[in-house]
């Protein structure tokens, strides 16, 4: 289950890119693509191919694909926004409010109002609130900054994303702690697989014993001891989903399609039933099939 940071694609000749650009718009049946489908199902990330060739129409028309205007949609209008974020500063009892917050108690999705106002900041200054400043962060807030972008994205992060505004944190603090965005990604990676191989032995040896004990024993009245938490970590969590490929167990769903999407982590035997938090008794659940499991319980 270990994982590695994706390599490097500077040795890759444009005839490559291209044509994996047609393979992949054959595959899907298409002929034309959007940067946002190239990503999803291309091998590389469409950031790769925009900076090697300028822009993305230059790349549908070296690949014989049709180009076509790109509409954004607008969620709503600017004061629907600007009253929506007050309302939420209001149940915080709060002077500002971060993305991350925003999409906790808003109407709206966060990643979607910046595309539109460019960063999050710019939207707290168009609302009149207080911007946010560096603050010390620990190391595993960002960690669980990057484990949201990433899920939220379905893939490894690019430094393109950081500049959209997707993040809470700027890409220059990422920088100062890190030593730039590979520097990021390659501590929170380490961050995950942390000792993941001596706690993957300890916890199979959790689950096949206790799989065992509960198969032997008869007595339903029987007190279930666990010998791990119900609560699942921050490392635990994202090595479920990457996994499962950021995407719903039962229906597929997954943020990276769908941003309202919210995706659970679910014991499969239920922990009341004497299931452990190891990662064989853990899959990838949307908020609706997560919640159907429970009502069929």
């Amino acid at each position: 289950m270990k994982f590695e940071l994706n390599e490097y694609h500077r040795n890759v000749s444009d005839k490559e890119l291209i044509a994996d650009v047609q393979v992949t718009a054959k595959e899907l049946g298409k002929k034309t693509l959007t940067a946002k489908e190239y990503s999803q199902y291309g091998t590389y990330h469409s950031s790769t191919l925009t900076k090697r060739f300028g822009s993305w129409k230059t790349v549908l028309e070296l690949s014989k694909l049709e180009t076509r205007g790109h509409n954004f949609k607008y969620i709503a209008s600017d004061e629907d926004i600007i009253t929506d974020l007050k309302h939420v500063a209001s149940i915080l009892n709060a002077k500002t409010v971060t993305s991350k917050e925003y999409d906790k108690y808003g109407m709206y999705n966060s990643c979607t109002v910046m595309k539109r106002y460019g960063t999050w900041n710019n939207v707290l200054k168009l609302a009149g609130m207080k911007v946010a400043l560096n603050r010390n962060f620990t190391d595993e807030e960002m960690f669980e900054e990057i484990e949201r972008i990433w899920i939220l994205l379905g893939r490894q992060p690019t430094t393109t994303d950081i500049k959209s505004g997707i993040s809470t944190f700027s890409l220059q603090s990422y920088a100062r702690r890190f030593g730039g965005w590979r520097g990021a990604l390659q501590a929170f990676i380490d961050y995950i697989n942390e000792d993941f191989t001596q706690n993957s032995e300890d916890t199979n040896s959790v689950y096949l014993n206790n799989s065992q004990s509960t198969n032997d024993s008869d007595d339903k009245s029987q007190v279930i001891k666990h010998k791990t938490r119900r609560d699942i970590n921050l490392r635990l969590r994202f090595m479920v989903m990457q996994r499962d490929n950021f995407k719903c167990c039962a229906c597929g769903a997954s943020p990276a399609k769908d941003s309202s999407v919210e995706l659970h982590i679910d014991h499969i035997i239920p922990w009341s039933k004497g299931g452990e938090t190891v990662i064989e008794n853990l899959q990838t659940l949307c908020s609706k099939c997560n919640l159907g499991k429970s009502d069929m319980i």
